[in-house]
């Protein structure tokens, strides 16, 4: 039997950057490059996050992270685009069971 589960290692930190009116920018790291992030299998009902976004592709990637995951919102909201990518990969099926076109003329 499959793991239901699979981790992931962090790449990069996940900062969130805080603007505070007529002031430097602040940063807080989130969670430390090196941090194990636990993906869990995803199952149909949680493909649902595509159907809420629409064509908004990344809004539901960013929704399965969030909800397959070990990750919290802000987290996954402010992902270093490689961790995004490899998450990504991980939780979205690349299953062939997309529509056919049919036998060749």
């Amino acid at each position: 039997m499959a793991s239901r589960t699979q981790n992931h290692t962090l790449l990069h930190d996940i900062v969130v950057e805080t603007k505070v009116e007529g002031g430097e920018p602040t940063e807080q790291v989130l969670k430390e490059a090196g941090s194990t992030v636990v993906c869990k299998r995803p199952k149909a009902k949680d493909l649902r996050a595509f159907d809420k976004h629409g064509d908004a592709e990344i809004a539901g990637i960013i929704e399965l992270i969030k909800n397959c995951t070990s990750l919290g919102e802000l987290e996954a909201e402010n992902l270093d685009i490689d961790d995004f990518h490899a998450l990504g990969n991980v939780l979205v099926p690349k299953s062939g069971a997309g529509q056919t076109t049919g036998e060749s003329a």
